[in-house]
């Protein structure tokens, strides 16, 4: 631990809550310093060691900012068997434990301008919009909750946004064109000065924000849940990289990332966000131990690919370029 920077947290495991069969709560406590606050739809980042590397993953504060009580409350849904991070919290981390963590960050505040708030989550997709409802009732704002999942059991959080919200919460668990047809629905007819807000899976965003569009809201007033790459300033240290069918050596200095690098070079990759998170300049990995602060590719494609925008080395890799 003798390298951390002095602005990252060590939490407490203070306890782990089942939710569903797949998803847990996890209620974590400062360990060294107080936490710092945050705003509804806020995360924070963990950084979890597997193996050769450490993995960095998003995850929301689900609580109220207003109560904050110096806790973060954060859900998980172990998404793979693979070791990844939510296997690695799933399987691994016991109450008592210590976690690394970045502070919290947001990029998908509330927008208080908005005389009313439409959410919209699928899923685990939910984990923002618990904090976002409870800040707005104690606000006593105008909202609704449209929540689509397979099934009641599978459902996180069901039983509590029923019996805190009442009839301020829709949920969906049909068949998938009926879903989309009622979703699609209910963006008709709010009143001027609504936003939308979407969190879950990448097509349940798409097709939200296209019936958006479609029902006439300005993009100003459509916000999406994406998580964004945090890289720890620490592991950001110089790697070389060998590209095979370019017969090359470059090497990536601490400050640079391997995606400038390689157009510096003249390596015609293509690219888009700059953030790992649409997997546009995604890159065959030969050989060579990566450290991934991407939020696009799957625990089973991370043993084989790199984004090339947010990863590294952790010495040499050989990559397929």
């Amino acid at each position: 631990m003798e390298h951390l920077s002095n602005h990252n947290l060590l939490l407490t495991v203070k306890k782990i809550i089942p939710e569903t069969r797949d998803v847990k709560r996890f209620i974590l406590a400062p360990k060294n310093q107080p936490l710092p606050s945050f705003g509804a739809g806020a995360h924070i980042t963990l950084h979890l060691p597997l193996e050769h590397s450490i993995v960095s993953r998003q995850y929301s504060i689900i609580s109220n900012p207003l109560s904050f009580n110096h806790e973060y409350e954060i859900a998980v849904k172990k998404i793979s068997v693979e070791k990844g991070g939510s296997w690695y919290l799933h399987h691994k981390v016991k109450e008592g434990d210590t976690l690394l963590a970045s502070p919290p960050d947001n990029f998908f505040p509330l927008r208080f301008e908005a005389r009313h708030h439409v959410l919209y989550a699928a899923g685990i997709g939910i984990t923002p919009i618990l904090s976002m409802m409870a800040h707005l009732t104690s606000l006593n704002a105008s909202f609704e909750l449209h929540y689509a999942a397979k099934s009641i059991e599978t459902c996180p959080f069901y039983q509590m946004i029923k019996s805190d919200y009442g009839d301020k919460a829709t949920f969906y668990f049909m068949e998938r064109t009926k879903k989309r047809a009622l979703l699609k629905e209910s963006l008709k007819n709010q009143p001027i000065g609504t936003h939308v807000y979407i969190c879950g899976p990448e097509s349940f965003i798409e097709d939200m924000k296209f019936f958006a569009r479609e029902a006439g809201f300005k993009e100003q007033n459509i916000h999406v849940e994406r998580f964004r790459a945090h890289i720890l300033p620490e592991l950001t240290r110089p790697f070389s990289v060998y590209l095979q069918k370019s017969k090359k050596m470059i090497e990536v200095p601490k400050n640079r990332s391997l995606l400038e690098v390689l157009r510096e070079n003249e390596i015609p990759i293509p690219y888009s966000c700059k953030m790992g998170i649409c997997g546009t300049c995604e890159v065959d990995v030969i050989d060579g131990n990566v450290l991934h602060f991407d939020s696009f590719l799957t625990d089973e494609e991370k043993k084989s690919k790199l984004l090339a925008c947010v990863s590294r080395g952790v010495s040499q890799l050989t990559l397929d370029l």
